[in-house]
Protein backbone atom coordinates (compact mmCIF):
# COMPACT_ATOMS: atom_id res chain seq x y z
CA UNK A 1 0.00 0.00 0.00
CA UNK A 2 2.57 2.28 0.55
CA UNK A 3 4.05 1.98 -2.48
CA UNK A 4 1.20 2.74 -4.24
CA UNK A 5 0.71 6.23 -2.13
CA UNK A 6 3.91 7.20 -3.64
CA UNK A 7 3.43 5.97 -6.76
CA UNK A 8 0.01 8.20 -6.76
CA UNK A 9 1.24 11.29 -4.97
CA UNK A 10 4.12 11.37 -7.71
CA UNK A 11 1.88 10.67 -10.83
CA UNK A 12 -0.05 13.63 -8.90
CA UNK A 13 2.74 16.02 -9.05
CA UNK A 14 3.73 15.81 -12.78
CA UNK A 15 -0.05 16.00 -13.49
CA UNK A 16 -0.18 19.46 -11.86
CA UNK A 17 3.21 20.57 -13.01
CA UNK A 18 2.38 19.46 -16.54
CA UNK A 19 -0.79 22.00 -16.12
CA UNK A 20 1.20 24.48 -14.57
CA UNK A 21 3.64 24.85 -17.06
CA UNK A 22 3.29 26.67 -20.57
CA UNK A 23 2.12 24.03 -23.22
CA UNK A 24 5.08 23.95 -26.17
CA UNK A 25 3.48 25.32 -29.03
CA UNK A 26 6.77 25.11 -31.66
CA UNK A 27 4.49 22.26 -33.27
CA UNK A 28 4.05 23.13 -36.24
CA UNK A 29 0.15 20.76 -36.15
CA UNK A 30 -0.94 22.54 -32.76
CA UNK A 31 -2.23 25.78 -34.65
CA UNK A 32 -1.87 29.44 -32.92
CA UNK A 33 -4.98 30.76 -30.42
CA UNK A 34 -6.92 33.23 -32.59
CA UNK A 35 -6.49 36.58 -32.27
CA UNK A 36 -9.44 37.91 -30.11
CA UNK A 37 -12.41 39.50 -32.34
CA UNK A 38 -13.17 43.24 -33.00
CA UNK A 39 -15.84 44.22 -30.51
CA UNK A 40 -18.52 46.78 -31.45
CA UNK A 41 -18.08 49.45 -28.34
CA UNK A 42 -22.33 50.48 -28.94
CA UNK A 43 -23.81 47.00 -29.19
CA UNK A 44 -21.11 45.01 -26.98
CA UNK A 45 -21.32 42.26 -30.20
CA UNK A 46 -18.53 41.03 -32.10
CA UNK A 47 -18.45 43.07 -35.55
CA UNK A 48 -19.40 40.40 -37.71
CA UNK A 49 -22.56 40.31 -35.61
CA UNK A 50 -23.18 44.02 -34.99
CA UNK A 51 -26.50 45.14 -35.05
CA UNK A 52 -26.29 48.74 -34.97
CA UNK A 53 -27.01 49.23 -38.49
CA UNK A 54 -30.51 48.49 -37.88
CA UNK A 55 -31.20 50.27 -34.93
CA UNK A 56 -33.91 53.30 -35.02
CA UNK A 57 -33.69 55.68 -32.27
CA UNK A 58 -37.84 55.88 -31.70
CA UNK A 59 -38.91 58.73 -28.48
CA UNK A 60 -41.68 57.69 -26.36
CA UNK A 61 -43.35 59.29 -24.19
CA UNK A 62 -43.57 56.21 -22.02
CA UNK A 63 -40.22 56.04 -19.73
CA UNK A 64 -38.98 52.75 -19.84
CA UNK A 65 -36.67 51.14 -16.88
CA UNK A 66 -35.02 47.89 -17.67
CA UNK A 67 -33.63 46.33 -14.85
CA UNK A 68 -31.47 42.96 -15.75
CA UNK A 69 -30.35 40.26 -13.77
CA UNK A 70 -26.43 40.44 -13.84
CA UNK A 71 -26.50 36.67 -15.71
CA UNK A 72 -28.32 37.92 -18.47
CA UNK A 73 -25.65 40.68 -18.58
CA UNK A 74 -23.74 37.79 -20.05
CA UNK A 75 -25.82 36.42 -22.62
CA UNK A 76 -24.74 37.24 -25.91
CA UNK A 77 -28.05 37.09 -27.81
CA UNK A 78 -29.78 38.83 -25.37
CA UNK A 79 -32.11 41.83 -25.97
CA UNK A 80 -32.45 44.20 -22.99
CA UNK A 81 -29.04 46.27 -24.19
CA UNK A 82 -31.00 46.74 -28.05
CA UNK A 83 -33.97 47.51 -26.68
CA UNK A 84 -32.16 50.70 -24.25
CA UNK A 85 -30.30 51.82 -27.45
CA UNK A 86 -33.18 52.19 -29.59
CA UNK A 87 -35.18 53.72 -26.82
CA UNK A 88 -33.77 57.43 -25.79
CA UNK A 89 -36.61 57.88 -23.01
CA UNK A 90 -35.11 54.60 -21.07
CA UNK A 91 -32.44 53.68 -18.77
CA UNK A 92 -31.14 50.11 -18.27
CA UNK A 93 -29.30 48.75 -15.18
CA UNK A 94 -28.12 45.47 -13.74
CA UNK A 95 -28.21 44.24 -10.54
CA UNK A 96 -30.27 41.94 -8.00
CA UNK A 97 -30.89 44.77 -5.07
CA UNK A 98 -32.26 47.93 -6.44
CA UNK A 99 -33.05 49.06 -2.71
CA UNK A 100 -30.53 50.98 -3.06
CA UNK A 101 -29.78 52.12 -6.54
CA UNK A 102 -29.63 55.82 -6.31
CA UNK A 103 -30.77 56.22 -10.32
CA UNK A 104 -34.13 53.73 -9.72
CA UNK A 105 -35.13 55.12 -6.55
CA UNK A 106 -34.25 58.73 -8.09
CA UNK A 107 -36.51 57.63 -10.88
CA UNK A 108 -39.58 56.32 -8.92
CA UNK A 109 -39.40 59.59 -6.37
CA UNK A 110 -40.31 61.48 -9.27
CA UNK A 111 -43.31 59.94 -10.98
CA UNK A 112 -46.73 58.47 -9.08
CA UNK A 113 -47.22 56.04 -12.17
CA UNK A 114 -44.71 53.47 -11.95
CA UNK A 115 -45.68 49.90 -13.54
CA UNK A 116 -43.98 46.77 -13.47
CA UNK A 117 -44.73 44.54 -16.72
CA UNK A 118 -44.89 41.36 -15.22
CA UNK A 119 -47.64 38.74 -16.10
CA UNK A 120 -48.68 38.02 -12.69
CA UNK A 121 -52.11 36.69 -11.28
CA UNK A 122 -54.18 39.71 -11.21
CA UNK A 123 -52.33 42.36 -13.02
CA UNK A 124 -54.17 44.95 -14.77
CA UNK A 125 -54.44 44.92 -18.54
CA UNK A 126 -51.51 47.19 -20.02
CA UNK A 127 -53.88 48.88 -22.29
CA UNK A 128 -55.50 50.86 -19.33
CA UNK A 129 -52.31 52.70 -19.39
CA UNK A 130 -53.12 54.64 -22.51
CA UNK A 131 -53.94 57.77 -21.95
CA UNK A 132 -51.95 57.95 -18.85
CA UNK A 133 -49.43 60.76 -18.43
CA UNK A 134 -45.75 60.86 -16.94
CA UNK A 135 -46.07 56.25 -17.52
CA UNK A 136 -42.54 54.64 -15.64
CA UNK A 137 -42.71 51.09 -17.51
CA UNK A 138 -40.34 48.86 -15.71
CA UNK A 139 -39.56 45.81 -17.26
CA UNK A 140 -37.27 42.94 -15.90
CA UNK A 141 -34.55 41.23 -18.32
CA UNK A 142 -33.63 37.68 -17.20
CA UNK A 143 -34.86 34.33 -17.44
CA UNK A 144 -38.37 33.25 -15.87
CA UNK A 145 -36.56 31.95 -12.60
CA UNK A 146 -34.23 34.85 -12.58
CA UNK A 147 -37.45 37.64 -12.75
CA UNK A 148 -38.95 36.03 -10.28
CA UNK A 149 -35.87 36.18 -7.85
CA UNK A 150 -35.64 39.71 -8.83
CA UNK A 151 -39.39 40.50 -7.30
CA UNK A 152 -38.91 38.87 -4.21
CA UNK A 153 -35.24 39.98 -3.42
CA UNK A 154 -37.08 43.89 -4.01
CA UNK A 155 -40.51 43.41 -2.33
CA UNK A 156 -40.25 47.00 -3.36
CA UNK A 157 -41.66 46.26 -6.64
CA UNK A 158 -44.32 44.02 -5.51
CA UNK A 159 -46.18 46.94 -3.83
CA UNK A 160 -46.23 48.27 -7.38
CA UNK A 161 -49.04 47.70 -9.84
CA UNK A 162 -48.55 45.33 -12.19
CA UNK A 163 -49.34 45.38 -15.80
CA UNK A 164 -49.54 42.76 -18.28
CA UNK A 165 -51.05 41.78 -22.17
CA UNK A 166 -51.85 38.41 -24.34
CA UNK A 167 -48.80 38.47 -26.71
CA UNK A 168 -50.58 38.72 -30.45
CA UNK A 169 -48.34 36.09 -31.92
CA UNK A 170 -45.45 33.49 -30.63
CA UNK A 171 -41.84 35.22 -29.94
CA UNK A 172 -39.75 35.01 -33.14
CA UNK A 173 -36.31 34.19 -30.67
CA UNK A 174 -35.99 31.45 -32.63
CA UNK A 175 -32.08 31.15 -31.12
CA UNK A 176 -33.61 30.55 -27.62
CA UNK A 177 -36.02 28.23 -26.14
CA UNK A 178 -38.89 30.23 -24.21
CA UNK A 179 -40.70 28.48 -21.13
CA UNK A 180 -43.74 28.16 -22.84
CA UNK A 181 -45.78 29.34 -26.29
CA UNK A 182 -46.98 32.43 -24.55
CA UNK A 183 -43.24 33.77 -24.04
CA UNK A 184 -41.55 36.32 -25.49
CA UNK A 185 -38.13 38.06 -25.45
CA UNK A 186 -37.50 40.98 -23.32
CA UNK A 187 -37.64 43.50 -26.81
CA UNK A 188 -40.57 41.65 -28.31
CA UNK A 189 -42.32 42.29 -24.86
CA UNK A 190 -41.64 46.27 -25.28
CA UNK A 191 -42.61 46.37 -28.78
CA UNK A 192 -45.92 44.93 -28.41
CA UNK A 193 -46.72 46.87 -24.49
CA UNK A 194 -45.37 50.39 -26.19
CA UNK A 195 -47.50 49.86 -29.21
CA UNK A 196 -51.09 49.61 -26.90
CA UNK A 197 -49.91 52.20 -25.38
CA UNK A 198 -47.90 55.25 -26.98
CA UNK A 199 -50.85 57.79 -27.47
CA UNK A 200 -49.50 58.25 -31.35
CA UNK A 201 -49.07 54.63 -31.70
CA UNK A 202 -45.82 52.95 -31.87
CA UNK A 203 -43.22 51.87 -34.50
CA UNK A 204 -43.63 47.97 -33.34
CA UNK A 205 -41.23 47.21 -36.26
CA UNK A 206 -38.69 49.20 -36.47
CA UNK A 207 -38.38 48.66 -32.86
CA UNK A 208 -37.79 44.67 -33.95
CA UNK A 209 -35.69 44.95 -37.15
CA UNK A 210 -32.06 44.77 -35.10
CA UNK A 211 -34.15 41.67 -33.28
CA UNK A 212 -34.87 40.04 -36.39
CA UNK A 213 -31.17 41.01 -37.99
CA UNK A 214 -29.77 39.24 -35.19
CA UNK A 215 -31.87 36.12 -34.65
CA UNK A 216 -31.51 35.89 -39.11
CA UNK A 217 -27.67 36.21 -38.45
CA UNK A 218 -27.36 33.70 -35.82
CA UNK A 219 -29.50 30.84 -37.61
CA UNK A 220 -27.51 31.45 -40.52
CA UNK A 221 -24.80 30.95 -38.73
CA UNK A 222 -26.18 27.39 -37.26
CA UNK A 223 -26.79 26.63 -40.45
CA UNK A 224 -24.67 27.68 -43.27
CA UNK A 225 -21.55 28.15 -41.70
CA UNK A 226 -21.65 25.12 -39.16
CA UNK A 227 -22.24 22.60 -42.18
CA UNK A 228 -19.17 24.36 -43.89
CA UNK A 229 -17.35 23.89 -40.59
CA UNK A 230 -17.66 20.45 -40.57
CA UNK A 231 -15.67 19.84 -43.90
CA UNK A 232 -12.68 21.29 -42.40
CA UNK A 233 -9.92 19.02 -41.00
CA UNK A 234 -9.86 20.26 -37.00
CA UNK A 235 -6.13 21.11 -36.06
CA UNK A 236 -5.23 20.48 -32.18
CA UNK A 237 -5.55 23.12 -30.06
CA UNK A 238 -3.08 23.82 -27.32
CA UNK A 239 -4.52 22.83 -23.68
CA UNK A 240 -4.65 25.59 -21.83
CA UNK A 241 -2.86 25.23 -18.05
CA UNK A 242 -6.29 24.98 -15.67
CA UNK A 243 -4.36 27.40 -13.46
CA UNK A 244 -2.92 29.60 -15.82
CA UNK A 245 -5.38 32.15 -14.57
CA UNK A 246 -4.52 32.35 -10.84
CA UNK A 247 -0.92 33.78 -12.65
CA UNK A 248 -2.52 36.17 -15.04
CA UNK A 249 -4.93 37.62 -12.95
CA UNK A 250 -3.10 37.85 -9.89
CA UNK A 251 -3.58 41.33 -9.33
CA UNK A 252 -7.29 41.13 -9.23
CA UNK A 253 -7.59 37.65 -6.80
CA UNK A 254 -9.56 38.06 -4.14
CA UNK A 255 -9.66 34.30 -1.66
CA UNK A 256 -13.23 34.02 0.05
CA UNK A 257 -13.78 31.46 2.66
CA UNK A 258 -17.21 31.40 4.85
CA UNK A 259 -19.34 29.46 7.90
CA UNK A 260 -22.65 29.03 7.68
CA UNK A 261 -25.69 28.17 9.96
CA UNK A 262 -26.38 24.66 8.82
CA UNK A 263 -28.77 22.53 10.36
CA UNK A 264 -28.64 18.63 10.17
CA UNK A 265 -31.08 17.72 7.62
CA UNK A 266 -32.94 15.14 9.69
CA UNK A 267 -33.64 17.84 12.84
CA UNK A 268 -36.66 18.72 13.21
CA UNK A 269 -36.11 22.17 13.39
CA UNK A 270 -34.30 21.80 10.38
CA UNK A 271 -33.99 25.98 8.63
CA UNK A 272 -32.26 26.39 5.50
CA UNK A 273 -28.18 27.14 6.28
CA UNK A 274 -27.05 31.17 5.98
CA UNK A 275 -23.63 32.69 6.33
CA UNK A 276 -22.70 33.73 10.29
CA UNK A 277 -19.00 34.11 9.15
CA UNK A 278 -17.62 35.71 5.95
CA UNK A 279 -13.54 36.25 5.56
CA UNK A 280 -11.59 37.31 2.55
CA UNK A 281 -7.96 38.40 1.48
CA UNK A 282 -5.95 39.71 -1.51
CA UNK A 283 -3.01 37.80 -1.92
CA UNK A 284 -1.69 40.71 -3.96
CA UNK A 285 -2.29 43.74 -1.30
CA UNK A 286 -2.70 41.48 1.65
CA UNK A 287 -6.16 43.14 2.16
CA UNK A 288 -8.34 41.08 4.49
CA UNK A 289 -12.29 41.19 5.06
CA UNK A 290 -13.99 39.63 7.80
CA UNK A 291 -17.40 40.18 8.94
CA UNK A 292 -20.11 37.87 11.55
CA UNK A 293 -23.83 37.81 10.24
CA UNK A 294 -26.51 37.57 12.77
CA UNK A 295 -28.86 34.45 12.30
CA UNK A 296 -31.99 34.64 10.55
CA UNK A 297 -33.63 32.60 13.30
CA UNK A 298 -32.37 30.39 15.88
CA UNK A 299 -28.40 29.08 15.69
CA UNK A 300 -28.11 25.32 15.06
CA UNK A 301 -26.51 24.09 18.01
CA UNK A 302 -23.21 22.76 16.27
CA UNK A 303 -22.57 25.79 14.61
CA UNK A 304 -20.49 27.26 17.01
CA UNK A 305 -18.35 24.53 17.84
CA UNK A 306 -17.54 23.70 14.11
CA UNK A 307 -17.12 27.05 12.93
CA UNK A 308 -14.60 27.60 16.10
CA UNK A 309 -16.41 31.16 16.80
CA UNK A 310 -18.06 31.84 19.85
CA UNK A 311 -21.67 32.55 20.09
CA UNK A 312 -21.82 35.89 21.00
CA UNK A 313 -19.95 36.77 17.99
CA UNK A 314 -22.58 35.40 15.92
CA UNK A 315 -25.43 36.94 17.75
CA UNK A 316 -23.63 40.17 17.93
CA UNK A 317 -22.93 40.44 13.85
CA UNK A 318 -24.22 42.19 11.87
CA UNK A 319 -27.78 42.17 9.43
CA UNK A 320 -27.14 40.18 6.13
CA UNK A 321 -28.42 43.58 4.68
CA UNK A 322 -25.22 45.43 6.23
CA UNK A 323 -23.12 42.45 5.17
CA UNK A 324 -23.92 42.73 1.55
CA UNK A 325 -23.44 46.28 1.74
CA UNK A 326 -19.87 46.24 3.23
CA UNK A 327 -18.73 43.11 1.35
CA UNK A 328 -19.58 45.55 -1.95
CA UNK A 329 -17.60 48.08 -0.77
CA UNK A 330 -14.72 45.69 -0.04
CA UNK A 331 -14.98 44.74 -3.65
CA UNK A 332 -13.62 45.89 -7.11
CA UNK A 333 -15.18 45.81 -10.22
CA UNK A 334 -12.79 43.82 -11.97
CA UNK A 335 -11.82 41.67 -9.27
CA UNK A 336 -11.94 37.68 -9.29
CA UNK A 337 -12.79 36.00 -6.71
CA UNK A 338 -11.06 32.11 -5.76
CA UNK A 339 -13.22 30.01 -3.55
CA UNK A 340 -13.05 26.25 -2.66
CA UNK A 341 -16.05 24.64 -3.76
CA UNK A 342 -19.32 27.03 -4.37
CA UNK A 343 -21.39 26.02 -1.83
CA UNK A 344 -20.68 30.04 0.21
CA UNK A 345 -20.97 31.24 -3.41
CA UNK A 346 -24.76 29.95 -3.78
CA UNK A 347 -25.41 30.89 -0.17
CA UNK A 348 -24.24 34.23 -0.80
CA UNK A 349 -26.45 34.79 -3.82
CA UNK A 350 -29.33 33.71 -2.34
CA UNK A 351 -28.98 36.47 -0.02
CA UNK A 352 -28.69 39.19 -3.36
CA UNK A 353 -25.40 39.22 -3.41
CA UNK A 354 -23.88 40.02 -6.80
CA UNK A 355 -20.58 39.02 -7.58
CA UNK A 356 -18.50 40.87 -9.74
CA UNK A 357 -17.83 37.96 -12.70
CA UNK A 358 -17.42 34.16 -12.74
CA UNK A 359 -15.43 33.15 -9.49
CA UNK A 360 -12.79 30.75 -9.65
CA UNK A 361 -13.76 27.14 -7.67
CA UNK A 362 -9.91 26.23 -7.62
CA UNK A 363 -11.41 22.26 -5.75
CA UNK A 364 -13.11 21.89 -9.69
CA UNK A 365 -9.73 23.24 -11.07
CA UNK A 366 -7.79 20.78 -9.34
CA UNK A 367 -9.84 17.26 -9.92
CA UNK A 368 -9.77 18.61 -13.71
CA UNK A 369 -6.16 18.86 -13.45
CA UNK A 370 -5.74 15.23 -11.34
CA UNK A 371 -8.53 13.12 -13.34
CA UNK A 372 -10.37 12.86 -10.11
CA UNK A 373 -11.69 14.12 -7.07
CA UNK A 374 -9.05 16.91 -5.50
CA UNK A 375 -9.80 15.95 -1.91
CA UNK A 376 -9.27 19.24 1.28
CA UNK A 377 -7.20 22.06 0.47
CA UNK A 378 -5.03 21.26 2.94
CA UNK A 379 -4.49 17.96 1.62
CA UNK A 380 -3.75 19.88 -1.93
CA UNK A 381 -1.37 22.52 -0.63
CA UNK A 382 0.59 19.47 1.51
CA UNK A 383 1.55 17.66 -2.26
CA UNK A 384 1.75 20.73 -4.06
CA UNK A 385 3.57 23.31 -1.78
CA UNK A 386 6.55 20.80 -0.87
CA UNK A 387 6.59 22.18 2.72
CA UNK A 388 5.12 25.60 1.58
CA UNK A 389 4.09 27.45 5.07
CA UNK A 390 1.15 28.89 5.42
CA UNK A 391 1.24 32.35 6.69
CA UNK A 392 -1.06 33.19 9.45
CA UNK A 393 -3.64 35.87 8.02
CA UNK A 394 -5.43 37.19 11.77
CA UNK A 395 -8.64 35.85 10.98
CA UNK A 396 -10.77 34.10 12.80
CA UNK A 397 -12.35 30.24 13.16
CA UNK A 398 -12.14 27.69 10.85
CA UNK A 399 -13.19 30.07 8.60
CA UNK A 400 -9.84 31.84 8.95
CA UNK A 401 -6.99 29.09 8.81
CA UNK A 402 -9.37 27.76 5.81
CA UNK A 403 -8.95 30.71 4.36
CA UNK A 404 -4.81 31.35 5.07
CA UNK A 405 -4.33 27.49 3.78
CA UNK A 406 -6.04 28.81 0.73
CA UNK A 407 -4.36 31.60 0.04
CA UNK A 408 -1.27 29.82 0.29
CA UNK A 409 -2.53 27.42 -1.95
CA UNK A 410 -3.06 29.96 -4.41
CA UNK A 411 0.27 31.59 -3.86
CA UNK A 412 1.78 27.97 -4.78
CA UNK A 413 -0.08 27.34 -8.04
CA UNK A 414 0.31 31.46 -9.33
CA UNK A 415 4.03 31.42 -9.02
CA UNK A 416 4.80 33.76 -11.71
CA UNK A 417 8.28 31.65 -12.62
CA UNK A 418 6.27 28.65 -13.55
CA UNK A 419 4.55 31.17 -16.59
CA UNK A 420 6.18 33.29 -19.37
CA UNK A 421 6.25 36.96 -18.74
CA UNK A 422 3.62 38.70 -20.27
Amino acid sequence: MKNVGVHTERAFESVVEAHLLPTDTSDPSISAPPPGRAVCPRCERPQVVCYCAHLHALPTQTRVILLQHPREQEMAVGTARMAHLSLPNSVLRVGVDFAQDAVIQGELASSSSAYVLFPKPGARDIRELRGVSDVKLIVIDGTWREARKLLHLNPWLQQLPMVAFTPSHPSEYRIRKEPAAHCVSTIEALAEALGLIEPDGFATEKLLEPFHAMVARQVWYQTEVGKGRSRHVRRRKPRKPPFARLAQDYGRLVCVQGEANAWPVRDPNYREPSVVHWVAHRPASGESYEVFVAPKGPLAPLTCGHAGISEAQVRGGVSPQAWLQSWQAFLRPDDVLVLWGHFFSSLAEREGWVRPGAPVDLRALAAQALQHRSGTVEGLLERVGSGCQVTDLGLQGRAGRRLSTLVALVKTLADSSRYPAA
